[in-house]
């Protein structure tokens, strides 16, 4: 079993957090660097508690900054109950948590064009393309006279191609992780999720070319169908749900939707932890929601379905739970 999915007691992350935050204070005297050891020796829990502290240094310029920041800063008494929670909160959640922000971080602040999480920007591109941006988005763009390539790292993004003279800039294309899209003077939507690519043709078609295709065959969504790509093959092609663009109008559409894919969904406009019990991860969601403020999701879902939410820090983390 990989040491880092262990679970490990409350108590001793606790106090784990504790030593973190006492030896980024000021450096340990010999006779707290021995209570440390005698510490870590106390149980197996407390010494799987405090590798997780180790390697969280080793994350931290990786994590996002309101969290590094109760790491090396040394807050005073009133906030020190605080960022001591957040932290052992944090060793809880692991390394996949946190190699996860390196990813998240890496892919949107080297990109050419980007939003941060909960917002939402429209740019004009050099060709007069009009490319709408939602939480946490991030692509680069290449214009020469071969192409006009925009490559979507992460999120999600709406174009709309202008009329024109395609000698002069050339084809438009977009290149995903799974694929290459080729818009066909449209209105398309393209959403990066892990391991597929989602595309809708609101207007015009797209040819899409699946990045590891055994065939050379080429497949063209038509206008008012939604596709799934991986980087094999065209996972699905259908009508567009109404749900699907719901980003646009800045709401979050659900139709039936398990309430654990509903809490990652919210999440991608949340700063914060967001987690939902597994007694009711399978409960099932719908209706329209405001992304502009996720507290008034969490209130509309503890309002509408037998859910309560348990709020720790202040609201940062949030459990959902049976009522």
């Amino acid at each position: 079993m990989n040491k880092a999915n262990i679970t490990v007691t409350k108590h001793s992350l606790e106090q784990a957090a504790e030593w973190l935050m006492k030896s980024q204070e000021a450096p340990l005297s010999a006779e707290e660097q021995e209570q440390l050891e005698q510490w870590q020796k106390a149980s197996p829990d407390n010494t799987r508690a405090w590798l997780r502290a180790q390697r969280l240094m080793g994350h931290v310029e990786t994590l996002p900054k309101d969290i590094a920041a109760a790491v090396l800063n040394r807050p005073d008494d009133e906030n020190r109950r605080f960022a001591i929670g957040k932290l052992s909160l944090l060793l809880a959640a692991g390394p996949v948590i946190w190699g996860s922000y390196k990813t998240v971080e890496a892919q949107q602040w080297t990109a050419d064009y980007r939003t941060a999480t909960g917002e939402v920007q429209e740019v004009t591109l050099p060709d007069g393309s009009l490319v709408k941006l939602n939480t946490a988005t991030a692509f680069d763009m290449k214009f020469d006279r071969h192409s006009r390539l925009l490559t979507l790292r992460e999120g999600e993004i709406r174009l709309q191609t202008p009329q024109m003279n395609t000698k002069e800039f050339g084809p438009f294309l977009i290149q995903t992780h799974e694929g290459m899209l080729s818009p066909l003077g449209t209105i398309l939507t393209v959403r990066q999720n892990e391991g597929i690519t989602q595309l809708a043709a609101i207007k015009g078609k797209v040819k899409v070319t699946p990045r590891l295709a055994t065939t050379t065959d080429n497949t063209v969504i038509q206008s008012g169908y939604q596709a799934e790509l991986s980087s094999y093959a065209l996972l699905s092609n259908q009508l567009i749900a109404p749900e699907t663009n719901a980003w646009l109008d800045q709401m979050l559409a659900a139709n039936k939707m398990p309430l654990k894919q509903f809490a990652q969904e919210v999440s991608r406009y949340r700063h914060g932890f967001l987690r939902v019990s597994p007694k009711i991860e399978n409960l099932m969601v719908s209706g329209a929601f405001p992304t502009s403020n996720t507290d008034i999701i969490i209130n509309m879902l503890t309002h509408t379905y037998p859910i309560k939410a348990k709020r720790h820090m202040g609201g940062y983390w949030i459990t959902l739970e049976p009522a």
